[in-house]
C-alpha cells in the first residue's frame, strides 16, 4: 500500500515534478557554462546582443531607482560650477569619453562597453542620474565610483558642465575648461 501511495504522490505532482527537475537542469546548464570557458570576456570583442540588451536594461532600471530621490541643488547651474565642472571633466573624464575637436585616448578606445560621449548634443545628461553615476560608478563597465575620491559638491560641479555642455564646440569647451590662472600671492 507504501508503494501505491508513493507513486499516486509523484502522478498527482508531476506538474512540479517536471518544474523541479527544469530548474535542477537549467541550475546545472548554467554551471556548467560557467565552469566551461565557453564566453569570450575580453574587452576585445563585445557582448552578444542578448547580454548587451540584458545589461543595458538593468543598468537603466538600477539607475532610475537609485536616483529618484536625488535633490538637485537650486544653485546647480552657475557660472562658477560650470567652470569648475568643465576642469574637471577635461582632467579626468575626457580620457575614457572623449572631448570636442579631441581624438579619444588608447584608454577610451579600449573601453568595452565603450564609454559614452558625455559631451554629445543628443544627451539628455539628466542632472540627477548623473550625480549618482558619477558618485556611485557603473559595475562591469569602467566607470569608477568618484564619491570615494571627491566631495558632493565637487561632483555636483561636473554634473551642472555635463548638463550645459552638450552639444558644445571645441573653441567653447576649451574656453570653458582652461586653467584659471591663480590669483593668490
Amino acid at each position: 500500500m507504501s508503494a501505491a501511495k508513493d507513486s499516486s504522490f509523484l502522478v498527482r505532482h508531476s506538474t512540479l515534478s517536471a518544474f523541479v527537475a527544469a530548474v535542477i537542469a537549467v541550475v546545472a546548464a548554467g554551471f556548467g557554462f560557467m565552469y566551461s570557458g565557453l564566453y569570450d570576456v575580453s574587452a576585445a570583442s563585445g557582448h552578444n546582443p542578448l547580454v548587451a540588451w540584458a545589461l543595458h536594461k538593468t543598468y537603466m532600471q538600477s539607475l532610475h531607482r537609485h536616483a529618484a530621490g536625488i535633490q538637485v541643488p537650486t544653485d546647480l547651474m552657475t557660472v562658477a560650477n560650470v567652470e569648475a565642472g568643465a576642469r574637471l571633466y577635461r582632467g579626468t573624464c575626457a580620457a575614457c569619453h572623449g572631448a570636442p575637436g579631441q581624438t579619444l585616448s588608447p584608454i577610451g578606445q579600449g573601453i568595452l562597453p565603450i564609454a559614452p560621449e558625455l559631451l554629445s548634443a543628443t544627451r539628455r545628461n539628466n542632472p540627477q542620474m548623473m550625480f549618482w553615476v558619477i558618485k556611485n560608478g557603473v559595475k562591469m563597465t569602467a566607470m569608477p565610483a568618484f564619491g570615494k575620491t571627491q566631495d558632493d559638491q565637487t561632483i555636483w560641479d561636473l554634473t551642472a558642465f555635463l548638463y550645459k555642455g552638450r552639444g558644445i564646440s571645441a573653441q567653447d569647451f576649451e574656453k570653458l575648461s582652461a586653467a584659471k590662472p591663480n590669483t593668490q600671492p
